[in-house]
């Protein structure tokens, strides 16, 4: 959690038909992931393995049908998904009104590099250690203390992405895929471009804070008693395109006090997921019909935060909408490949790598390919190219986490056999890595109700994303969940 320059960016941080024989359960009924290992040295061929993963999962992300039974019938639920008030949009308490009452002289400010506050993000610290700068999806913020009756948090936009900048980058791509989508619910106008952050306090959703350019600070709760220790988080629920965010600390009444708090997650317990809009929750807080814009965007409710809030596993999301290992979507040709983004310590800055060795994954989900598949007229032509662009990921993620567990998490048939494809290259050069395996995630049966806008899950897809994942990762890893289901960020 301490402070860092900008030269050195380092910071605190579908149905099988006849099922296999196995020990415990795997995602969708008793299936095991796909070992990497059994695909060159077992009995599995190739060949006949692609079979087999593509009979059983053939969904064509179609939108389902609401007279389904739902999927999570047939396979254990693990985690409980967080009631609907702790992820919908909340009204935050009148800024203005907190100062008509109080003047600005009364409060003081707490450094976001204050040694109490942590920060649980790929952040870049100004020289001074004044401000803070977050764009990757999921970054939390975390703040115990006591005497004061209000707390402030000082965010504005940071404005780094094409996207923010300059609207007619980004409008007219978005006007286009309202036709195509022949949305009902609202008008083919520009989407918001700017960062959604929810505020937790004392385990109360107390704020939703809809960044834009003329607001600095933010009431995050007021009325409270000052005699009484109080636990804040800000959570980043916008991904990476969203211009980022400038974090300038906290406001709090004169004369309170932080407290030191223990940290939120186990210490030897690091998750990273990996892909695109899926992981970073895009369109979750929408249904079918709507229009995509960023306030129906929620990495809170996506399956690498339950997943990581379930586990008591720190977690980070380097995912990035429309990006590809090779092919961005056709009109975002900022977004490839993915490695290089992949690579920053914020999406829009190339100069500021990051350093792996501030957040060392022991478990990381790797879902990309949907884009790359998505923009191609070739897919066979395209296959090799593919393959070898994933095995060059691998090997960079193997190179930087030694000892981590990559799981492979597709969920289209294409994806499927491009990630298959792509790992077989990788295993050319690295035969004896044994820590790759496969999950492939079922949506075959998934009722509307399971998904968000533009075909994205909803919270109940990414719980059921979650809950598939849970055994294997489980297994692979001997974590044991948390006695608490509640998030990590809720309780105090």
């Amino acid at each position: 959690n301490g402070p860092e320059d900008e030269g050195n960016p380092d910071v605190d941080l579908t149905e099988p038909e006849e099922e296999p024989d196995l020990p415990m359960p795997y995602g969708k009924g008793q299936q095991a992931p796909v070992s990497c290992t059994t695909l060159l040295l077992g009995t599995t061929t190739l060949v006949g393995l692609l079979v087999v993963v593509i009979l059983m999962y053939t969904d064509d992300g179609s939108e389902g049908n609401d007279t389904k039974n739902t999927p999570t019938s047939n396979r254990p639920a693990y985690i409980e998904l967080p009631t609907p008030s702790m992820y919908e949009d909340v009204a935050s308490p009148s800024t203005q009104a907190v100062f008509e009452k109080s003047p600005v002289s009364d409060f003081v400010d707490i450094s976001p590099t204050h040694p109490n506050v942590q920060i649980h993000a790929r952040s870049l610290t100004s020289p001074s250690g004044r401000s803070v700068t977050m764009d990757w999806s999921a970054a939390r913020v975390f703040l115990e203390f006591e005497g004061s009756d209000v707390v402030l948090a000082h965010l504005q936009p940071a404005n780094l992405s094409a996207y923010s900048k300059n609207e007619s980058f980004w409008c007219p791509h978005y006007k286009t895929l309202y036709e195509r989508l022949h949305a009902a619910n609202q008008p083919a106008n520009c989407p918001v471009w700017f960062d959604v952050w929810e505020a937790y306090v004392d385990g109360n959703h107390t704020a939703t804070l809809f960044l834009n350019t003329t607001q600095t600070t933010y009431a995050l709760a007021v009325g409270l008693d000052p005699s009484e220790k109080h636990f804040v988080t800000l959570f980043k629920r916008t991904g990476p395109k969203k211009g980022g965010t400038v974090f300038r600390g906290f406001g709090l009444r004169k004369g309170a006090s932080v407290n030191k708090m223990l940290p939120r997650y186990l210490p030897s317990r690091r998750l990273e997921v990996l892909g695109a809009s899926e992981e970073n929750g895009e369109c979750a807080l929408g249904t079918p019909k709507d229009f995509y814009s960023s306030t129906l965007e929620s990495s809170v409710v996506s399956y690498g935060a339950l997943l990581g809030e379930y586990f008591g596993a720190d977690y980070r999301h380097s995912a990035l909408g429309s990006a590809g290992l090779v092919l961005a979507a056709a009109d975002k040709p900022d977004s490839a490949p993915y490695l290089d983004f992949y690579q920053r310590t914020l999406y829009s800055l190339p100069h500021h790598p990051w350093n792996f060795k501030n957040f060392e994954a022991d478990v990381v989900l790797i879902a990309n390919g949907i884009t790359d598949w998505g923009n191609t007229q070739s897919p066979d032509k395209f296959m090799p190219i593919f393959a070898n662009a994933l095995a060059e990921l691998l090997h960079f993620v193997r190179s930087k986490y030694p000892n981590a567990w990559i799981i492979l998490v597709p969920w289209k048939s294409i994806q499927i056999r491009g990630l298959t494809e792509g790992v077989l290259s990788y295993r050319n050069k690295a035969p004896n890595d044994t820590k790759i395996v496969m999950q492939v995630l079922d949506q075959s049966e998934w009722p509307l109700k399971y998904r968000g806008c533009a075909n994205h899950p909803g919270p109940l897809g990414h719980l059921d994303y979650a809950n598939q994942l849970v055994p294997v990762i489980a297994q692979l890893t001997g974590w044991e969940p948390l006695a608490s289901k509640a998030p990590s960020f809720i309780i105090p």
